[in-house]
């Protein structure tokens, strides 16, 4: 029986917590080859279909690695082995962390220059749910793989699993990014007149992307908020660290999103998110409006991945629900939690 590999794309750093993620979740699987942004795994009697890997964080695509080539002859007999009519998309390995990409960095230069180079014909052919993918990932130099997973709405539908966003130069801060991401991965319904919470909210890039959306936001931090989200008409600062926040401050805020996107330690955070759910239930009981949590929780040292179980018990108890946690293209040395569902006791 011969072995069959599988390929794990992340962002760049995040490949230790990938092989603890999958290891502990596909335990018949070996640890095989890594690039920052790129492993792979064996598996010693491929029988059967292949592994799925379910409610990976750290895992951005999951899938078999179907082979691999270090020169020209051997990537074109390597896509000439692609079915006819399969849906063919081609992506780099992510090579630098968000926000630090070098003066003219291109998202897939590395493998649209070889691509180019051969006159192989073009990949990027959106799938639908259920259909085959194969993607061509640049790794090193020539160093190209061949890998196939099956789409679901779970994944993007682009290349390598992957959301492209420019930041807009209105926006003031990278958490535009991390909430237009989430936005577009999860597609949650924005209700007419919507209002937003946002705890920690400086300087406002998050509140950006909230109030183009015609949202209604409520910012809570003491620091500096950028001028144009602050005179905005339909945005209002509260100037305290959220744990010191009481029932008159957020009286007249009934959310039905909450966002956060603290620079503290996980618990910390979720302490203090804590402090505000039970504000908001105190005050709105059974007409609290909250149904959608955008929560970014920082791994302040990466020996806290180890502990998500754990946090993300911690926000179950809070009152969301559904939880679906990951880290998002535009996420650093953090987390992302979207949770599409508040449940309100007594609440319809």
């Amino acid at each position: 029986m011969n072995p069959r590999f599988y390929f794990a794309t992340c962002q760049a750093g995040a490949e230790k917590a990938v092989k603890a993620e999958v290891l502990a979740g596909l335990p018949s699987l070996r640890f095989s080859f890594s690039r920052p942004g790129f492993v792979t795994f064996k598996e010693a009697e491929g029988e059967g279909a292949p592994l799925a890997l379910e409610r990976a964080v750290f895992v951005r695509l999951w899938g078999e690695a179907l082979g691999q080539a270090k020169d020209a002859a051997a990537l074109a007999a390597l896509v000439s082995g692609i079915p006819s009519g399969a849906c063919v998309q081609a992506f780099d390995r992510d090579q630098y962390l968000p926000g630090e990409e070098p003066p003219g960095y291109a998202p897939g230069g590395r493998i649209a220059g070889l691509f180019s180079g051969l006159g192989l014909p073009p990949a990027g052919k959106l799938p639908r749910p259920g259909e085959a993918v194969y993607s061509l990932i640049w790794v090193d130099d020539f160093h190209v793989f061949l890998g196939r997973h099956v789409h679901s709405a779970r994944l993007s539908g682009f290349p390598g699993n992957r959301v492209e966003l420019q930041l807009p130069p209105e926006a003031p801060s990278r958490a535009w990014l991390k909430l237009e991401e989430a936005i577009a991965r999860f597609k949650p319904v924005v209700p007419q007149c919507a209002v937003a919470l946002e705890v920690d909210c400086a300087p406002g890039g998050a509140s950006t992307a909230l109030l183009d959306r015609g949202f209604t936001v409520t910012g809570v931090d003491p620091q500096h908020v950028d001028e144009r989200v602050f005179r905005n008409p339909r945005f209002g600062l509260l100037r305290k660290q959220a744990r010191f926040l009481d029932e008159e401050d957020l009286r007249k805020c009934n959310p039905d999103w909450l966002v956060m996107d603290m620079s503290i330690a996980p618990l910390e955070a979720l302490d203090e998110l804590a402090h505000v759910i039970g504000l908001l239930r105190t005050i709105h009981g059974a007409a609290l409006k909250l149904r959608h949590g955008f929560l970014t929780l920082k791994l302040n040292d990466r020996s806290f991945a180890s502990s998500i179980p754990l946090y993300l018990k911690r926000v179950e108890r809070l009152g969301f629900r559904d939880l679906r946690a990951m880290q998002l293209c535009a996420n650093r040395q953090e987390f992302f939690v979207w949770a599409p569902r508040f449940e309100v006791p007594g609440g319809k």
